[in-house]
């Protein structure tokens, strides 16, 4: 059985969840306004999310753990300024100092950015931050489980995405690229050509054209790589309204509308995950993994569904592939969620995050069947991770439709499994 032939009136009744949702979206952004994680917004935030699943569930828990909010981010600043440390050594002659330097810039962005790996927290204070777990439980013998989620956390403002959109964004992502690769090759070069680790002053007699060459081509990515300083505005956590509170809310609708209308299945349980910590580089969902492994390896067949920054359905995209493109998440999740989407009227694509993740991402590498449906200006939105992103740039069309494909995926699944 569909979603849309479970009650009558279907497409009338869920309007009443698509409500309930903005309504709950907007009382959280008013209420408690930014929430980075670990901070007392989010707590509240999460509280408030917990006291609705425990109307709606049999059970509704907040687990706590532990990260930093700045960790994640900060290997932009820090980045940049081992660059440019680089380029001053570069000049200097000294290869092998410089050379280092840019290797270990590299190593942080692929470390913190392409796999996600907390290499950096260890530097920074910690905050407590949770998840909020709900659970309907099955009627009979549990055979399988499907977790519907969305993150509580909201980002720092990206100034560039605010201020200048995809072109600034752009810039200082290939100006950085062009500066690590650089850095590595120019500072080889040297090594190889002009006396070693601890060559000639690239100004000096010794120095060579190509040396020069390559120190001005340097020069010229200080500027961008300077700005790349307040790339993240930390004085300024922004209100994440789409971003991801309508995840969170598609989810608890879900519940909300089973609850109400008193649906159960006999073999398939129902969960929220309501995660903290995405915007920290995951920590929420990867810590929920973790805590929770005996559940979630506890033989009953279990698949995972997040909903991320629903408000552009033209957009609308499901990953198969995630952590910009690292991670493979399930396809025949990915397969569920589109054909859902399809009983909803709707045609998505499956495809690949070309730079970022979802919490799908986290749970893909905990070993748990995983995907994420996303309906986002990929290139970005302006109101990405700014100040833009509040309750009045909401679409209720696009929460009505999360809805109804967060529903459909729950019918589809009980029905077929994957």
């Amino acid at each position: 059985m569909k979603a849309n032939e479970s009650i009558p009136n279907y497409d009338i009744k869920v309007r009443e969840y698509t409500n309930y949702a903005i309504k709950s979206i907007k009382n959280v952004c008013k209420n408690f306004g930014p929430r980075p994680v670990g901070s007392e917004a989010e707590k509240q935030a999460q509280e408030y999310m917990l006291a609705d699943l425990r109307k709606f569930c049999d059970e509704a828990k907040r687990e706590e753990y532990k990260c930093s909010d700045k960790a994640f981010m900060s290997w932009v600043p820090i980045g940049a300024a081992l660059l440019i440390l680089n380029v001053l050594f570069f000049t200097l002659g000294w290869h092998v100092v410089a050379l280092a330097l840019s290797v270990v810039t590299l190593f942080l962005v692929l470390a913190e950015f392409i796999f996600y790996k907390p290499v950096l927290d260890v530097f920074f204070p910690k905050k407590t931050s949770g998840n909020v777990y709900g659970v309907r439980k099955a009627t009979g013998e549990t055979k399988k489980r499907i977790i519907l989620s969305g993150h509580t956390d909201s980002a720092f403002e990206w100034t560039y995405t605010y201020k200048g959109g995809r072109p600034v964004v752009v810039t200082i992502i290939v100006t950085a690229v062009v500066a690590i690769l650089l850095g590595i090759g120019a500072n080889i070069y040297g090594m190889i050509h002009f006396d070693g680790a601890f060559g000639s002053v690239v100004w000096g007699e010794n120095g060579g054209i190509a040396l020069k060459v390559l120190a001005v081509v340097m020069y010229i990515t200080v500027p961008v790589l300077i700005a790349a300083f307040k790339f993240s505005n930390y004085k300024l956590p922004v209100i994440g309204a789409n971003d991801d509170l309508t995840g969170c809310f598609i989810s608890c609708a879900a519940a909300k509308f089973l609850n109400d209308n008193d649906i159960r299945f006999e073999n398939t349980e129902v969960a929220v995950l309501c995660a903290g910590g995405e915007e920290a580089g995951l920590r929420g969902s990867k810590a929920f993994a973790k805590m929770n492994k005996d559940m979630l390896g506890d033989g009953v067949e279990t698949v995972f569904v997040s909903f991320d920054t629903i408000r552009e359905l033209e957009f609308a995209k499901i990953y198969e592939k995630d952590m910009t493109g690292m991670v493979k998440n399930d396809r025949r999740v990915a397969e569920l969620l589109q054909n859902a989407a399809k009983n909803v009227g709707i045609d998505v694509p499956i495809g690949t995050i070309e730079l970022g993740s979802t919490d799908a991402a986290a749970m893909s590498q905990a070993g748990v069947p995983a995907s994420a449906f996303t309906a986002m200006d990929p290139t970005p939105a302006r109101y990405y991770h700014t100040r833009l992103d509040d309750e009045k740039n909401l679409s209720a069309q696009a929460i009505d439709t999360g809805v109804k494909v967060a529903l459909e995926t729950i019918f589809l699944y009980d029905e077929k499994g994957i």
